[in-house]
């Protein structure tokens, strides 16, 4: 089983319903998530520097200080951003993580993450965007858990081409070696929903 540890961790979540509390803001109208995600994250292949831009060039963001989670950090070289939406809250995270690959020996993966999260939100609305995206009608195997789903696609030419989602450990490996992957994780914790785009590259 791939094993990717838990973006939202109990402070993370009590660090932002703390920040939240500073902002307030009209009712949306529907669920921005995967309109944010598309922006911030797929347009700029996930890049750190090109979230940035994008979360700048929106506007409405203030960046939260990385010491405010504390040990809960979910990612190395952390920065967050967060605004306002709704009766909740948005917020935007990138930074790297680096994942064990069972059955790899001591190969592991080093992942540039950008991720956009939602307070609240329609997990089950963004994962079928997120499939339509992907063109891909069900997660890998071996990345579908009760709090989070992966989707793993080739970029070729700027577009995604779904990766067969029974594809093994050994598979998957194989393919970061081209440097072409990509993978998606959606899903829901503590009521907060977060959708993640994932740069893997094995190390």
């Amino acid at each position: 089983m791939f094993s990717l540890r838990s973006p939202l961790q109990t402070g993370v979540l009590t660090a932002c319903a703390a920040a939240a509390l500073a902002f307030a803001a009209p009712a949306a109208a529907q669920d921005p998530v995967f309109e944010a995600f598309q922006s911030v994250c797929i347009a700029g292949d996930g890049a750190a520097a090109k979230a940035a831009a994008a979360v700048e060039a929106d506007g409405g963001w203030t960046e939260l200080d990385p010491a405010m989670f504390g040990a809960d950090a979910p990612f190395d070289n952390l920065k967050a951003w967060m605004k306002p939406e709704g009766a909740g809250f948005q917020l935007v995270m990138t930074g790297d993580m680096t994942e064990p690959m069972p059955g790899m020996g001591a190969m592991a993966m080093n992942m540039g993450v950008c991720a956009v999260g939602g307070q609240p939100a329609d997990v089950a609305a963004i994962e079928g965007a997120i499939q339509g995206w992907t063109g891909s009608s069900a997660p890998v195997a071996d990345m579908n858990t009760p709090e989070y789903r992966g989707y793993v696609v080739s970029m070729q030419d700027g577009r995604p081409v779904p990766v067969d989602a029974n594809i093994s450990q050994e598979g998957l490996g194989a393919r970061m070696m081209t440097g072409e992957l990509r993978m998606i994780m959606v899903g829901e914790q503590g009521g907060v929903t977060m959708v993640m785009y994932m740069d893997p590259k094995m190390q």
